[in-house]
This record gives C-alpha cells, structure tokens and sequence, in this order.
C-alpha cells in the first residue's frame, strides 16, 4: 500500500514538473512569436526580454494546475479502478 501511494505520488510529481516546463515553453514560444498579444494581455510596460520570462512564469504556473489536475484525475480514476476490481474479486471468493 505505501509503495504504490509513493508511485502514485512520483506520477503526479513528475507529470506535473514536465506540465510546468510545456507550458511555459508555449507560453515563452506566443511571447517570442507575438510580444503584443502578451502585453495587450496582461497590460504589461516591460521590454521584450521582460515579456518572454513572464510569460514563461505564468505559462509555467498554468501548466502546474492543469497537470496537477489531469494527473489527480488519472490517479484516482486507476485507484477507483483498482478499488472495484478488489470488491469483485472479494465476492467470487
């Protein structure tokens, strides 16, 4: 039981560090291709350097809460999967 909540917990861990690095890569890509988009955005006076790290941090956190949340989701639907395979084989014993 601990070791499979340890896997589960590196699955999320690490699902949710590469989310992170996807999207601020993405975020960083729109800011590098379009700088506007992100300054009309956020309403932001900063320089072109400026713009491309902050949103790389804020494509960074997006990518945080959304893979945390597909990964919790994933996690759970397979320790529900695992809770109903576990009453089925109760019963036919």
């Amino acid at each position: 039981m601990i070791k499979s909540a340890v896997n589960y917990f590196s699955i999320i861990l690490f699902g949710s560090l590469v989310s992170a690095l996807m999207g601020g890569g993405f975020a960083a890509l729109i800011a590098t291709v379009s700088p506007e988009l992100v300054t009309n955005i956020f309403s932001l006076r900063l320089g072109d350097a400026g713009i491309s790290r902050y949103a790389f941090s804020v494509g960074m956190l997006w990518g945080l809460f959304i893979g945390v949340g597909a990964t919790c989701f994933a996690c759970g639907l397979s320790a529900l999967v695992q809770i109903i395979r576990l009453r089925v084989e109760h019963k036919s014993t």
